[in-house]
């Protein structure tokens, strides 16, 4: 069986497109419901990672979308994405606010190299924003990993678990070195 990639859907515009980024690196990649159990991802067999996705939710709304918690602990590689960040962030202790400036569009980031997820890639880069929540205080374990003028937190890493998040949309084409980012997930 080849090693799979799951994405899980938080209900983003760009869900569909990240599953596609994955397979064009030559990985099988699947989309499934954001509320999917570890368990449910165990039995698939092959699970290398977990991708959660961007969404329209604040993760402090009362009924927002939230993964099975066992998974930040499941040990598989996990990469959230915009609002997958701040759910990664506020499930695990961290805090979410409502952004001062709402960035969307193209913003320049200035990112930490020697983070894996970053690896060969320059310093300062374009990526894509569209967020009107940011991570206002890092859950446990985590540090930052890149950041722009507005988005102090704009990636993040906890090593020793293996997640990452970002705050920007790596699967979009307006971000300079999206698409080496996932790769090197």
């Amino acid at each position: 069986m080849a090693d799979k990639i799951i994405v899980l859907d938080f209900g983003s515009q760009y869900n569909q497109l990240i599953a596609r980024r994955i397979r064009e690196f030559g990985v099988y990649s699947e989309l499934h419901p954001g509320d999917m159990t570890l368990a449910e991802i165990v039995a698939m067999q092959d699970v290398k990672g977990i991708i959660f996705s961007g969404g329209p939710n604040s993760v402090y709304e009362k009924d927002a979308p939230k993964c099975d918690p066992a998974i930040f602990t499941s040990g598989l590689p996990i990469l959230g994405i915009c609002y997958g960040m701040q759910m990664t962030h506020f499930m695990n202790g961290g805090n979410v606010t409502p952004s001062d400036k709402k960035e969307y569009g193209r913003t320049e980031i200035t990112v930490d190299t020697t983070s894996p997820l970053f690896a060969g890639l320059p310093e300062k880069q374009i990526v894509w924003m569209s967020h009107g929540d940011q991570v206002s205080t890092l859950a446990e374990g985590f540090h930052s990993i890149a950041s722009s003028d507005t988005c102090p937190y704009a990636a993040s890493a906890n090593d020793e678990k293996k997640i990452y998040t970002l705050q920007f949309h790596p699967e979009v084409r307006n971000s300079e070195y999206g698409l080496d980012m996932l790769r090197n997930f």
